[in-house]
Parts: C-alpha cells; structure tokens; sequence
C-alpha cells in the first residue's frame, strides 16, 4: 500500500516492484487481483494520468508510448490514452522547441541538427519535428 500511496502504478510495474521486494510469494497474484478489484490499480486510468503529466513535461507521443509499453501497460490502452489527450502534436513540438531554443535554425544546419536531435529524443516523429524547426519567429506570435 506503501508503493500505491506515493503515486499511480500500473499492474506490472507494481507486481515487479513487490516480487522485487518478497521474492516469488504464493499470496502476489492473490494481492494483485485485490488491489485490482477495488481499484487500487487501473492501467487505464494510470495510462491517462501518465499521458498528461508528460505533455506538460514537453514530451512527444513516440516517447510517451514507449515509457508505458515499459511499465507493461497495453497497447490498446496507451492509443486510447493518447487519443484522448486531444494535444495538437506540432504546436507542442513548437513551443518545446521555443522554450529550449532562443535562436531559429535557419541555414545553420549544424544548429539545425542539433534542435532537430533534441525534438526527436523528446519522442516527437520526424514530421513534428521539421514542422516545429521550420516555423519562424513570427509563428510563435
């Protein structure tokens, strides 16, 4: 209960952390199944929480998507999840791109490299992040 207080966890990523804590007990799956029942664990829910908090992070879908197929929540789960953030993907790149970057690019294609890098390890897919690289300063206005 401990685990499930500080934060949301999605099913296995809390039973990795309690086999990791009392190895194989026979009464996990048992405690999993509970927690489940009366809602102490819900993927779909902690896919939802997850989403948003990482949009206001700054983070792309590619990236968010792969930090929950990490934390073992389903597919099916992270699309709906995403889909249901409603987030215009190209804007965030944007303004991710604005806030870390005070200069344009422009025809400097080292800097260019260098913005297009960073978009793309915030989990921001190619198109998103050429968008946000191509917009000038009066865009942001």
């Amino acid at each position: 209960m401990g685990l499930l207080a500080r934060r949301d966890h999605a099913r296995r990523e809390l039973e990795t952390k309690l086999r990791q804590k009392v190895g194989e007990h026979p009464a996990l799956n048992t405690v999993m199944a509970w927690c489940e029942e009366h809602g102490f664990i819900d993927d779909r829910r902690f896919a939802g929480f997850f989403v948003r908090s990482r949009i206001e992070r700054g983070q792309g879908a590619l990236r968010i998507r792969q930090e929950l197929q990490l934390k073992g929540v389903d597919n099916e789960l992270i699309a709906q999840a995403l889909e249901a953030a409603e987030v215009d993907w190209f804007a965030l790149a944007r303004e991710v791109r604005a806030r870390r970057f005070r200069q344009y690019p422009g025809k400097d294609q080292k800097e260019k490299a260098r913005q297009l890098r960073f978009l793309q390890q915030r989990g921001f897919d190619a198109e998103q992040s050429f968008a946000a690289l191509e917009c000038s300063p009066e865009d942001e206005l």
